[in-house]
């Protein structure tokens, strides 16, 4: 009988000491972190991705100019795209950028010359996903013309030609593949640019190497 309450005695205070014992302020859990919330507490912070810093790319390819009221504009030739940026964010890069894009042009067969649209211009380049991208930019075109058709009240002649004016872009680009700090890509983009003879576009397709 002793035996038995003296045992009884031993697990009620086992349990008291139990009961007392303190507790974790957090139970372990095994999930994975939320993503959406990692990428919230990183907003403010330099972007972890492979791109970082400062973004070079260059690229060069064909292009095309069309002119809407700007007499002997439209031609094709070749395009050259250079910008410099920094990453703003995981998912997007502040640049400015040259773009310019050349068209042969033969007035009256009398030999070949070229006509060039140049844009200074500064935007946003965004990515949609790790190789896809979209760019827009806003600045200031220079579109120069050689021997081409100005017409002048009270008659046309064949002047060379400078028209500034505001000027727009909107692009695409696909990361092809990446070596380390360099990136090859296709770039397509078109520009606009308002004067005071009408709307001038241009269109070029490139390639490139972008360096991050």
């Amino acid at each position: 009988m002793i035996g038995r309450l003296a045992v009884a005695w031993v697990l009620v205070v086992a349990g008291v000491a139990r009961a007392d014992a303190p507790r974790p302020m957090f139970a372990p859990t095994s999930e994975p972190p939320d993503p959406a919330v990692a990428e919230a507490g990183d907003a403010n912070l330099e972007s972890t991705a492979n791109r970082t810093g400062l973004v070079f790319s260059g690229s060069v390819g064909g292009g095309m100019i069309l002119g809407l009221g700007i007499g002997d504009s439209a031609g094709r030739g070749g395009a050259i795209s250079l910008r410099l940026g920094h990453v703003a964010t995981p998912h997007t890069v502040i640049a400015f950028g040259l773009d310019v894009t050349f068209a042969l042009h033969k007035p009256n067969n009398e030999g070949v010359t070229t006509n060039s649209d140049t844009n200074l211009l500064a935007g946003a380049q965004y990515y949609v996903n790790p190789s896809l991208w979209l760019r827009f930019a806003g600045g200031v075109g220079v579109y120069q013309g050689r021997r081409v058709l100005v017409e002048a009240s009270p008659m046309q002649r064949v002047d060379d030609l400078t028209l500034i004016g505001p000027a727009a872009l909107a692009g695409i680009g696909l990361d092809i593949a990446r070596f380390k700090w360099a990136v090859l890509g296709i770039e397509a983009a078109t520009f606009a640019m308002i004067n005071s003879q009408g709307v001038l576009l241009a269109s070029h397709l490139n390639l490139g190497m972008a360096f991050d």
